[in-house]
């Protein structure tokens, strides 16, 4: 009998090895040499604000249904948009929409890295109208086609799973119809009761799941130690940097019998949410607000004397600390862009080197054990704004849409990224820098 239940077992084995080594055989020869999706255009202002509106219409729409339900109206253009911002968004990333007949097509092309198999995997899914909800009809991986009838109910499942809820599942559900009309999808949607609080809830819960064990225990620390300084504050203008030094040194001193990465990451959430009173929560979970009550930080709290170089650099050092750094630094020309646009402040090479230093900043501090002790020690040999921030005297701003085209074209032009050049040379030459290698070389 035993002699049977071995045998059973290593046949059992051999057949999981056997179906991984053939996923894997797939998935190589899925693998192609050119893109299916060629690069979109670079994303501009109009691309960023109508994908916003987009995504806000449907917000909207969504949460104010009521038990009838919703009919939500998704045009070609407003697609291709979203796509667009992810393509640029995410740099091995190519997609698109086409709304053809009676067929939605989503292609995608995510490019690879060197190997001898090929250097894209072409993916894509075709959507027919049908009164069952969505349904995949077609699933394209490479050159093979599968039926996709499964993808998105297990998508669902695995969500459910992975949150303990029902919500995704529920919210598939409730889409109850598609169909096409002209260049548009037509859907009817009844979305589940509460979706809004059972989103964030699911929100929530993911959260938990990526943050480290005692995280939140350690930004309460360097956040009531922010608030102990923010109440010795007379109310004037002040330099971010006076917060920064004595955060640094508590890093500093608590490192030395544990991970500086590990301190240098939870004082940085603690900064980033005490000067966003708590904004920047949503990014993270409750960090700080589990454990304590929020208190409004300090108003005039300024870099280069500008309290709006102080928003984005903290901004932008958030969003590096929870996203990839090509993420971060599309958002910061994100939101450059939008300010170029009717009604905002224009186009700011001063907001976008505070932009990229916050990326940057955080990358050192976080980048590997030596160089966040480095980070430490560099902060507080160089106390003040000079130690960690550029010089941002002569650089452009307020440029509308239009003297932005006009005199830089697109944010892939060259002459658009030897400004960016020239900002990551500034900030190159602050001290914390050039002891990381920085690039010293003058950009006048």
């Amino acid at each position: 009998m035993l002699k049977v239940l071995r045998w059973i077992i290593i046949f059992a084995i051999l057949l999981l090895l056997l179906g991984v080594v053939s996923l894997g055989a797939l998935f190589l020869y899925a693998l192609e040499e050119k893109p299916s999706v060629p690069r979109s255009a670079p994303a501009d202002y109009t691309t960023v604000a109508e994908g916003k509106a987009f995504v806000k219409r449907i917000k909207l729409e969504v949460e104010s249904a009521g038990e009838e339900g919703a009919t939500l109206v998704l045009t070609e253009h407003e697609l291709d948009r979203l796509a667009q911002i992810a393509s640029h968004t995410f740099k091995w990333l190519n997609s698109d929409f086409d709304i053809a007949g009676a067929a939605i097509n989503s292609r995608a092309s995510v490019q690879l890295p060197d190997n001898p198999f090929g250097e894209y995997l072409n993916l894509g899914a075709q959507v027919l109208p049908s009164s069952d909800g969505i349904v995949i009809e077609q699933l394209s991986v490479g050159p093979l086609r599968y039926s996709g009838r499964w993808l998105l109910p297990l998508a669902a499942q695995l969500a459910d799973l992975l949150t303990r809820q029902q919500q995704a599942s529920l919210i598939l559900e409730g889409v109850s119809d598609i169909q096409i009309e002209g260049d548009s999808v037509v859907l009817s949607v009844a979305p589940p009761p509460d979706v809004k609080a059972h989103l964030k809830e699911a929100v929530r819960t993911l959260q938990a799941y990526r943050l480290p064990a005692g995280e939140a225990k350690r930004v309460t620390h360097y956040y009531d130690l922010l608030v102990a300084l923010g109440a010795r504050s007379n109310g004037g203008s002040e330099s971010f940097s006076e917060y920064l030094t004595p955060v640094v040194a508590e890093a500093q001193r608590r490192s030395e019998r544990g991970y500086a990465v590990e301190e240098n990451r939870a004082a940085l959430w603690a900064l980033i949410i005490y000067f966003s009173n708590g904004g920047f929560e949503v990014l993270i979970g409750k960090l700080v607000s589990s454990e304590r009550a929020l208190v409004r930080s300090s108003y005039d709290i300024t870099l280069a004397g500008r309290r709006d170089l102080m928003a984005h650099f903290i901004s932008s050092a958030a969003i590096a600390l929870a996203s990839q750094q090509g993420i971060s630094i599309a958002a910061g020309e994100f939101k450059e862009l939008l300010d170029s646009g009717y009604g905002g402040s224009g186009f700011s090479f001063a907001d976008l080197a505070a932009d990229r230093a916050g990326i940057q900043f955080v990358s050192l501090a976080t980048g590997s054990e030596a160089q966040a002790r480095q980070w430490q020690e560099q902060l507080l040999a160089n106390a003040g704004e000079v130690g960690f921030f550029p010089d941002i005297s002569g650089l452009v701003e307020g440029l509308s849409d239009e003297e932005f085209r006009r005199q830089y074209g697109e944010i892939d032009s060259q002459r658009y990224l030897q400004q960016v050049a020239r900002i990551d040379q500034r900030i190159a030459r602050a001290a914390i820098y050039k002891s990381a290698g920085g690039n010293k070389n003058s950009d006048d």
